[in-house]
């Protein structure tokens, strides 16, 4: 026994000894790619492809133009200079994150919105750069677990500006942008997603939460928007509620931009009505916060100002039918709204409530002075 054990120990010595170097070898370097202004987004592209994870793409001031760059790795980040823009005027998106289909789609994961969603990229950074003009979308993220979009400028995008879909643990931060024909910044069926510390103006909505989870939305400044902050449920996604959010310390002050679409024609008949094609349709400008058929939603400690239709409103969803259950709405200052409301809004005021009072919800320790609530005070 004592030499089979001593035979045992001799033999362990070369791989103790190769373990050793091992562990005392350097681990391999993070390298960064510098893209050089070349003026294409090919050449952003061939970083990307070049690129391994842990590395870092940076690419150089000028203005690029061409396909839009598709990211398929982890942990990828790509960091632009004060003055690198991507122009993706002619191309759906400026950058998109996960598999992308030949016609410049992405894959919807046919996971998204079970208990067991499978990711296709995990770790992902946009840094910086402007990304301006694309037909749909900035940047579109699909499918991606864990991952920062921040000091950008998404600017003039026809849509969105920066739009996670089918991601989680996300943090969307210190950027600016707006002037699209819906959200600058869009949270679609997502989990665990912060949006945090953005200027947001000139966009038909600064921020949407719709049919996601988890979100907080917070230290944001939305102004000169048709609706500042937005959340909705809409039918046929892959999750069918819009849950547990916490909107808190923004200042959402003058979103009266009109809004770019015609109010659906009803018993009023509004002028310049048609028919219903859009949800964005029935949208009144001049809204501050406005929630409609989410659940456990807290909006706390903002500043909510000069907005003509509604400073802070909840209401059932008209699509849906579902109602806005266990809103709270505490310690706002929430002065200056409702002077001159949108015809197609059904109320206007600092405080708005358009659903059953008894659902739970509660509006109060707010500072304000004017209120509407035709069904009702919601009753805390």
């Amino acid at each position: 026994m004592v030499l089979t054990h001593i035979r045992s120990a001799r033999a362990l010595a070369p791989l103790l000894v190769v373990t050793g170097l091992l562990l005392l070898a350097p681990a391999a370097q993070a390298a960064t790619l510098v893209v050089p202004p070349t003026g294409s987004t090919a050449s952003i592209q061939n970083a990307v492809n070049a690129a391994s994870p842990g590395d870092t793409i940076f690419v150089s001031n000028g203005t690029y133009t061409g396909p839009t760059v598709n990211v398929e790795k982890n942990n990828i980040t790509i960091r632009g200079g004060s003055g690198a823009v991507i122009n993706a005027a002619g191309h759906r998106y400026g950058i998109t994150v996960g598999h992308q289909n030949p016609d410049g789609s992405l894959n919807p994961d046919p996971s998204c919105g079970t208990s067991s969603p499978v990711y296709q990229v995990r770790n992902f950074t946009q840094s910086g750069m402007t990304i301006r003009n694309a037909d749909d979308t900035g940047i579109f993220l699909m499918g991606v677990d864990r991952f920062r979009v921040t000091g950008g400028r998404y600017q003039d995008n026809r849509e969105y500006g920066i739009f996670p879909r089918c991601s989680r643990d996300g943090l969307i931060d210190h950027n600016t942008g707006g002037g699209g024909n819906d959200a600058t910044i869009y949270v679609g069926v997502d989990e665990n997603i912060r949006v945090e510390d953005n200027y947001l103006t000139n966009g038909e909505l600064a921020i949407e939460l719709e049919n996601t989870h988890n979100s907080f939305v917070r230290r944001n400044i939305t102004t000169g928007n048709t609706v500042g902050i937005f959340a909705i449920v809409l039918p046929g996604l892959p999750t069918s509620v819009n849950s547990l959010a916490l909107i808190e310390n923004n200042i959402v002050s003058n979103n009266n931009r009109p809004n770019a679409f015609p109010p659906v024609c009803d018993a009023r008949n509004l002028p310049g009505c048609g028919p219903f094609q859009d949800d964005l349709q029935l949208l009144p400008s001049g809204s501050g916060v406005l929630v409609v058929g989410a659940h456990d939603y807290t909006v706390r400690a903002n500043v909510v100002t000069g907005n003509d239709t509604v400073g802070v409103g909840a209401a059932g969803d008209p699509i849906t039918g579902d109602s806005t259950l266990r809103m709270t709405v505490t310690k706002n200052i929430v002065l200056h709204n409702g002077t001159a409301p949108d015809p197609r809004s059904q109320g206007a005021g600092d405080l708005l409530f358009l659903d059953d009072p008894t659902n739970g919800s509660c509006f109060t320790h707010n500072i304000h002075t004017t209120e509407a609530y035709p069904f009702g005070p919601p009753l805390c």
